[in-house]
């Protein structure tokens, strides 16, 4: 960052006449971070109150922030930033979550998005066709979202993810996952921050885990800390992604001039803040060369190039914003914030032989270099071997540069590529799918049978399906008997008569159709149980809507068409009416089973294999449920017509509770069929529901009349009856 700053303020084609300033935090905790984010908003003029009620005029210590270097401290300081408008540039926080431009709106960065990360290493593995992998990630924002994308990314290309765990520094947690590791797969995928790296490779070399391959992400491909650990090169072959190395004419030299460094014992003595006065402000101040110090990660020009890249952003947007040439800049313009923030949006420049821009996320153009950690000339040296590019999401890799530290576990085989021959890796274990009716748990390698899951007849549920259909069968009986022996009174007169006997069939056959759900599905019961019930659950509806209006024109319509009511008396109407309306179900039913019936089906749920019952044509299916749905709504208009009869005649409260039964039934039974991933229940659900229409008839509309003949004889007499209609009579003539 310094050398980026005095090449800008010396040079006469940036920002002329116009030196730029910096104020630099240590960001080695966050609470750092944070203290550092709030001196940086402390305004040089105004309270907090006067910065939020004159926003757009505020003026904060610094007008752009580059870093920090973590994700997850990014975050929390991109939120803050961002609500003030202040222009962030990170050069290592490649968080795929920090490209929201909705929750971090004044968040950029010169590091590429780990989305790409992840696509470079999806890349690598199917370059060298490795299908069975672990996925590790280190339990922070940055390693979370890294397994989750590689899981999926690497998923959707075929390979098979044999184990994927979360590490932290607990080495019990470490030591399950090496445990997992070593019983499973020959190539892992680690993405970590260094801190937990470290300490994982460090336990990995204790455990003696050796001659893997690892993929390890760009945080830790580079880190000479974790490459110095004692005998790591035991561990295999390491191949990371690397941020591409950028040019920076005369950084060496820069670094190789004197430094000072403060080492007062107390802050007492004053801020060494120039070279010229530093014995004069500091009890202790001493000047050190570049080989004095431990520059191994200052001389890392992939990082540093970042900053680099960052600080030259921000002095391009500068040099626009103040309307500079060739030998000046509009010095008396005042910048504020937002403005620069505005401006960093359109940036485009050359940095030598880099083009950089940020795209509509705040993400730059940058690929990756591949690189794989080499021990051959003793210690650890960091090898290009290959690279990606996001702009075109293909891979360059030259395998014969690879040093493999393997052993028999991989087997080498020779093959041929661009027209050069490579050494190969081929993973022993081979990723195969496991056939349709077979699962896999984790981390094993072999196939176990799925279940097979139907409605058994010694199931809970088939024998309480059972016990509710006998029960319907019962009462459907014993009402009949009830009608049969009192077929000549008022109360089964005005329930239909002989028309009661063809309802009480058709609902013991509605009762039936639950034992077509039980049991292994077949063709035949396949085809039975939905058109045998539509059918016989429509004579039913028939006979209640027939009835009803037969009520109904009695009562209102007889005297105003004497003539259509004599017709229909006559010629029988009332069953040529359940002929038709039953003959249209029938049609529809029997184009259905012709066209496509419904088959035997499976569903693989999990561990399980679901049968049942597909619905065949869909365009039948759903004529014959909505015919039923329009009997049902006409049932109910005519009952709630008849509302005011005479109440011996008036069953409208009754009719209308068991349609409001059925409307309820054809809703759950829909919703049984559309709802995602509930198979398993569906012939339960819709073999429930059929009882429970057959059972709404009868205690809606049958029950009622039979507690009257039993228990209240006295209504189910001619008088009673003549009573209640001459009552009728005369309050309608009352009320005209």
């Amino acid at each position: 960052m310094r050398f980026a700053i005095e090449e800008i303020n010396n040079s006469t084609e940036l920002l002329p006449g116009v030196s730029l300033g910096y104020d630099v935090a240590d960001s080695c905790f966050d609470v750092v971070d944070i203290q550092a984010m709030f001196r940086f908003l402390s305004g040089k003029q105004g309270t907090e109150v006067e910065i939020l009620s004159n926003y757009t005029s505020y003026q904060p210590k610094v007008i752009a922030v580059i870093g920090p270097a973590s994700t997850d401290i990014t975050m929390t300081v991109a939120r803050v930033l961002g609500f003030f408008l202040i222009p962030q540039i990170s050069y290592l926080a490649s968080g795929e979550i920090l490209s929201d431009k909705i929750r971090f709106p004044s968040f950029f960065r010169t590091i590429p998005n780990d989305k790409n990360q992840v696509e470079a290493m999806i890349q690598l593995i199917k370059e060298f066709q490795w299908n069975w992998i672990a996925v590790v990630g280190s339990d922070n924002e940055y390693g979370r979202k890294g397994v989750t994308k590689v899981v999926e990314m690497a998923s959707a290309l075929g390979t098979c993810i044999a184990y994927q765990g979360i590490i932290s520094t607990s080495p019990e947690i470490i030591t399950q996952v090496i445990s997992n590791i070593r019983s499973t797969v020959n190539v892992t995928v680690l993405f970590s921050n260094e801190l937990i790296a470290r300490e994982f490779f460090s336990i990995v070399v204790a455990q003696n885990l050796t001659s893997k391959v690892w993929i390890i992400s760009e945080a830790i491909s580079l880190s000479e800390d974790i490459t110095k650990l004692p005998n790591i090169e035991s561990i295999g072959t390491v191949i990371g992604i690397a941020v591409k190395e950028g040019k920076m004419a005369h950084f060496t030299e820069f670094l190789n001039k004197p430094l000072s460094r403060v080492t007062a014992a107390t802050m007492g003595h004053g801020d060494c803040t120039d070279r010229g006065t530093c014995n004069q402000q500091c009890s202790k101040c001493n000047w050190l060369k570049a080989e004095d110090l431990n520059f191994s990660h200052i001389l890392e020009k992939r990082i540093s190039h970042n900053v680099y890249a960052a600080v030259h952003a921000v002095a391009h947007a500068l040099h626009d914003l103040l309307q500079c040439n060739a030998t000046h800049c509009n010095k008396s313009r005042s910048i504020l914030p937002w403005q620069l923030l505005s401006r960093l949006k359109t940036v485009k420049f050359n940095l030598q032989d880099y083009h950089l821009y940020f795209d509509e996320n705040g993400d730059p153009p940058a690929g990756y270099d591949i690189v794989s950690w080499d021990w051959t000339r003793g210690g650890a040296h960091f090898k290009s071997i290959g690279s990606y590019m996001p702009t075109t999401r293909k891979i360059s890799i030259n395998p014969s540069l690879i040093h493999w530290h393997l052993d028999d576990n991989l087997v080498r085989i020779q093959f041929v590529h661009a027209s050069q021959k490579h050494l190969h890796l081929y993973n022993l274990y081979s990723c195969a799918d496991c056939l349709s009716h077979q699962w896999s748990p984790p981390k094993s390698h072999r196939c176990l049978d799925r279940d097979l899951k139907y409605m058994e007849w010694h199931n809970p549920f088939s024998i309480f399906l059972l016990i509710l259909t006998n029960g319907g069968l019962l009462l459907t009986i014993i009402i009949a008997i009830i009608f049969k022996l009192n077929h000549n009174t008022p109360v089964v007169r005005s329930a239909g008569g002989r028309m009661c006997f063809l309802m009480l069939v058709s609902m013991l056959c509605s009762f039936s159709c639950v034992i077509f759900y039980i049991d292994i599905p077949n063709k035949i019961f396949c085809q039975i149980r939905q058109p045998f019930f539509t059918v016989s659950f429509t004579i039913c509806l028939s006979c209640i809507l027939v009835r009803s209006f037969q009520i109904v024109c009695i009562f209102k319509l007889a005297a105003k068409l004497p003539k259509a009511y004599e017709y229909w008396v006559k010629y029988n109407g009332q069953y040529i009416f359940i002929f038709l309306s039953t003959f249209i179900q029938i049609i529809i039913s029997t184009v259905w089973l012709i066209t496509d019936p419904p088959k035997p089906d499976s569903h693989i749920i999990e561990k399980v294999i679901v049968l049942d019952c597909n619905t065949g044509n869909i365009i039948a299916f759903s004529l014959s449920f909505l015919y039923t749905v329009f009997l049902t709504v006409a049932c109910f208009l005519f009952a709630y017509m008849g509302r005011d009869l005479p109440k011996n005649y008036n069953e409208a409260k009754f009719i209308a509770f068991s349609m409001m039964i059925c409307f309820v039934y054809y809703i759950l039974y829909m919703t049984s069929m559309v709802t995602p991933n509930q198979e398993k229940y569906t012939s339960f659900i819709q073999a429930f529901l059929t009882v429970t229409s057959a059972f709404s008839i009868a205690l809606g509309y049958f029950v009622p009349k039979c507690y009257i003949i039993l228990f209240m004889p006295q209504n189910n007499t001619v008088i009673y009856f003549q009573s209640c209609i001459q009552d009728y009579t005369k309050k309608q003539n009352e009320s005209n």
